[in-house]
């Protein structure tokens, strides 16, 4: 059965993550760290400390997918900044991260006034 990711929150871990965590690992930081339950209908990302690798664990009903990319080259991955930017993550943002774009870096948008 496919998953349906439209259907799944998202959650970002600020900062760096030691790499070499394995999905076990990973989902202990999602309940001490970010104070939620990873086997909910939600997907976890983590960032190494150069940005270059991600990772992304899903609960999958009877174990944890696992996924990892690393990108090849020059390249890094955008990483939010704040709290408030990790927690408005949708799953276009992710696509958007996932193809090199940077999704938190978004043109203020201006309230003009007509001054008399």
């Amino acid at each position: 059965m496919p998953l349906e990711w439209d259907s799944y929150d998202y959650y970002i871990q600020l900062g760096r993550t030691d790499m070499r965590k394995k999905a076990y690992t990973l989902s202990l930081l999602v309940e001490n760290e970010m104070e939620l339950s990873p086997f909910d209908r939600s997907v976890f990302l983590f960032c190494s400390r150069t940005k270059r690798i991600l990772k992304i664990i899903v609960w999958g009903g009877n174990g944890f997918w696992e996924m990892t990319k690393r990108l090849e080259g020059k390249g890094t991955f955008a990483w939010p900044g704040s709290t408030e930017d990790a927690l408005k993550t949708s799953l276009d943002d992710i696509k958007l991260l996932l193809k090199g774009a940077d999704p938190w870096r978004r043109l203020t948008v201006l309230h003009l006034q007509k001054v008399s």
